[in-house]
């Protein structure tokens, strides 16, 4: 038994408040992961924190001493007393953790299905595990396994291909209309949350000329400096709309800040060129009207939860061929861990073949007296290539082992007698 033990709460289990108190900041990790695996029971550890959940991964001595180990050891970090964290915490054991893990690494387990960040955390959370030297052989291939599982779920499922937020969902309709987003210009109007992240979107894909106006000219200066965009005058809106290809709109407005009459003069102005409006206000910044425009195309709040929804659909979907991808990974790494070390039976069988090979080989170099060294060369050579083909399928068969647990350690028995050193005699 490998004793993996995972205790953890998550944005399903505990509340914002509660998992900002138990979260670990980046910088405090090292000294944590430190004093947490020098506590009594833990051999291997690692914290992953992130702002949707925080969880510790160890391998232990004993289950239900560590849990306590664990609980207390989260409680007095995050100054959570005990009873008030327990009703926050899961708990997965051996096979459930391993699963638990995998499940994480795919982003199965995330509030939003399929994001792809949280695999990069991961990663980043198991690397300074690494460099503080609290992860040994066992975490090191759960974790090794988890990325490798995550790289195949992405490329033999559809689960990350579908837009599931209202942002990314906008960026993705645009592209559906104009293609290649990187030779058209873009507007977001509106500098809170929203229209950030559909900023960040569209620079993800390569969009580069980006303009951002808001109310608050500061606002649109920060937020257009952090995608390298160029912030524009509020007064000076309809301007700009005729300038650009693509206008989002995301602000706290309660009023129309964009109308049919206006759009209209635009379009006289741009010569029918086309034009997509994508409002994510609530409520409504831009006259749903203009979409009755010659080459004006509308989106709002409601076209795209309709995309969102589907898009949903489509990644549970793609999740039901992953976790029937993950629970097969998971049963084939849980029976390798559960086998016996066959490393030093495997050097011995080797080593026993080998040496009955040398000791026939000189004796008869002892009967047939000096050879050339070439010859002799030749000999050995050919004698541990012999004990290589003798000893090969027996490697094979050593590590390709299927039976059940006891007819394993079985036959691992078997071989270690009948090739046990002589000295063992």
């Amino acid at each position: 038994m490998y004793n993996l033990l995972l205790v953890g709460l998550n944005h399903r289990t505990a509340k914002v408040d509660i998992r900002q108190r138990a979260s670990f900041k980046a910088e405090q990790l090292p000294e944590e992961l430190l004093r947490l695996s020098g506590r009594p029971g833990i051999k291997e550890a690692m914290i992953v924190s992130t702002c949707n959940r925080v969880e510790i991964l160890t391998r232990v001595e004993s289950h239900e001493e560590a849990s306590s180990t664990v609980r207390d050891f989260l409680s007095e970090y995050s100054g959570i007393e005990a009873p008030q964290l327990e009703s926050s915490l899961y708990r997965y054991d051996d096979e459930q953790a391993v699963r638990h893990v995998f499940r994480v690494a795919c982003s199965l387990d995330s509030m939003i299905l399929g994001e792809p960040q949280i695999l990069g955390q991961l990663k980043s959370c198991y690397t300074t595990a690494v460099d503080a030297q609290t992860v040994g052989s066992f975490l090191n291939s759960l974790l090794q396994s988890a990325f490798r599982i995550a790289k195949r779920i992405r490329s033999e499922t559809s689960i990350g291909e579908y837009p599931v937020s209202v942002s990314s969902a906008a960026v993705e309709l645009v592209r559906k209309i104009f293609g290649d987003l990187q030779k058209k210009s873009i507007l977001i109007v509106g500098a809170g949350k929203m229209g950030e992240a559909a900023v960040n979107h569209l620079a993800a894909i390569g969009a580069v000329a980006l303009y951002v106006t808001n109310r608050s000219p500061e606002a649109a200066r920060d937020l257009a400096e952090k995608f390298n965009g160029i912030a524009v005058p509020f007064e000076e809106l309809n301007a700009w709309i005729g300038r650009v290809d693509i206008v989002i709109t995301s602000t706290a407005a309660t009023d129309m800040l964009i109308n049919r009459s206006m759009v209209e003069r635009v379009m006289h102005d741009r010569k029918g060129a086309p034009i997509a409006f994508i409002d994510i206000s609530v409520p409504r910044n831009i006259d749903p009207g203009i979409g009755k425009i010659d080459n004006v195309f509308c989106y709002d709040i409601d076209d795209l939860g309709a995309v969102v929804e589907a898009n949903q659909h489509e990644r549970v979907k793609a999740a039901a061929t992953a976790e029937k991808i993950i629970e097969q990974e998971v049963q084939t790494f849980c029976k390798r861990a559960k086998s016996p070390d066959v490393g030093p039976v495997v050097r011995q069988v080797q080593g026993h073949i080998e040496d009955i090979c040398k000791n026939e080989l000189e004796r008869y170099l002892r009967k047939t007296g000096a050879m050339e060294p070439k010859q002799i060369q030749e000999l050995e050579a050919m004698i541990a290539r012999i004990a290589g083909k003798i000893a090969h399928p027996l490697v094979v068969q050593l590590r390709s082992e299927q039976g059940s647990q006891n007819e394993s350690a079985a036959y691992m028995d078997l071989i270690k007698r009948t090739f046990k050193p002589k000295d063992a005699e």
